[in-house]
């Protein structure tokens, strides 16, 4: 069985103009990503991984906030685990990396290097929707 509550997706190296469901541009001034077209937020936040830090982000999962991370730089560690299936994965995410995980999946992200993302939401955040869960980095 695969998880149900967190899709996984490589943003395309693309060329002009970028397809409906996003892609990554290259050129000479730079990468330019398109993550979302079209989509309502109400929640968006850098979140930067430091190697070698003292804790992992995330250990948590939420009941009503579906969550989209796309990886700008580095690469990451992640665990996921769906409470109600009980099923685990465990990822290596890089740049380009875009993943949704929906309301009953805790996460945890152990940065392997010095890593820079974007945090996306279509709920407004709400701390008391952050509940604490364990995982290990297995």
């Amino acid at each position: 069985m695969s998880l149900t509550k967190v899709a996984f997706r490589a943003l395309p190296v693309t060329e002009p103009p970028i397809p409906e469901g996003g892609g990554r541009i290259f050129t000479p001034a730079g990468e330019l990503a398109q993550i979302l077209n079209g989509q309502a937020f109400a929640f968006v936040a850098y979140v930067e991984f430091l190697p070698n830090a003292s804790q992992p982000r995330g250990n948590h999962y939420h009941l009503a906030k579906t969550e989209m991370l796309y990886v700008i730089t580095g690469h990451l560690k992640a665990v996921y685990k769906e409470l109600d299936s009980g099923l685990t994965e465990a990822r290596t995410l890089s740049s380009g990396d875009l993943v949704t995980i929906l309301p009953g999946c805790a996460h945890v992200y152990y940065a392997l290097e010095h890593t820079r993302t974007i945090e996306i939401s279509d709920t407004r955040y709400d701390p008391a929707d952050t509940l604490p869960f364990r995982l290990d980095d297995s």
